[in-house]
């Protein structure tokens, strides 16, 4: 059995068995991964516990935080289970089929990549919202959607077929914090 996480929409959680998925849960909200995840892995492994043999973390692109709690979560998970734990891209979560697939990662634009069969084929780029250009070349005939959540059971199947590992959390913008200009005066009245 397959432990499938993904927190780059939302909060995905499933385990698959074989070509059957045994366990799917998916909260829409994008800001409270870590409240969701404790209750959906409690459903998710109960009486499954001692058959899980692999864990899977979607890998982004997202938004840093809902990734960073559901990599930790998933590597966690695996960590306690005694199982191996393997990254894919989450935009394999969205479809079996071929599109180009695309996922709001906020700040008014959208992640955006070719799927085939069910597996990403290049690596996700960033564009504005309204601007996201359409497939070229060999993909020219691809649909595109506008993906509003992902399965994370779509994830434990693309580890089956074949997905490409991703090592680290897939991000496609610079970071955006900078240091402190020191102690801010505090002054008092």
């Amino acid at each position: 059995m397959i432990l499938a996480i993904d927190t780059s929409l939302g909060t995905s959680v499933a385990v698959v068995d074989g070509d059957a998925v045994v366990f799917r849960e998916h909260a829409e909200d994008t800001r409270r991964h870590a409240e969701h995840l404790g209750g959906m892995l409690a459903r998710a492994l109960d009486g499954r516990r001692d058959r899980i043999e692999l864990v899977v973390a979607g890998m982004g692109p997202g938004a840093f935080t809902g990734l960073r709690v559901g990599i930790a979560t998933a590597r966690a998970a695996a960590l306690g289970l005694g199982v191996p734990c393997r990254g894919v891209m989450s935009h394999a979560g969205v479809t079996t089929g071929s599109a180009q697939v695309t996922t709001d990662v906020r700040r008014r634009e959208r992640a955006w990549s070719i799927v085939v069969d069910g597996l990403v084929v290049d690596e996700p780029r960033l564009a504005p919202a309204d601007a996201v250009p359409p497939p070229t070349d060999q993909h020219a005939e691809l649909e595109r959607i506008d993906a509003t959540s992902i399965d994370a059971a779509l994830l434990a199947f693309a580890v089956m077929r074949g997905a490409a590992a991703v090592e680290q959390a897939v991000y496609l913008r610079d970071a955006d914090a900078v240091p402190s200009a020191g102690p801010k005066r505090v002054s008092q009245a």
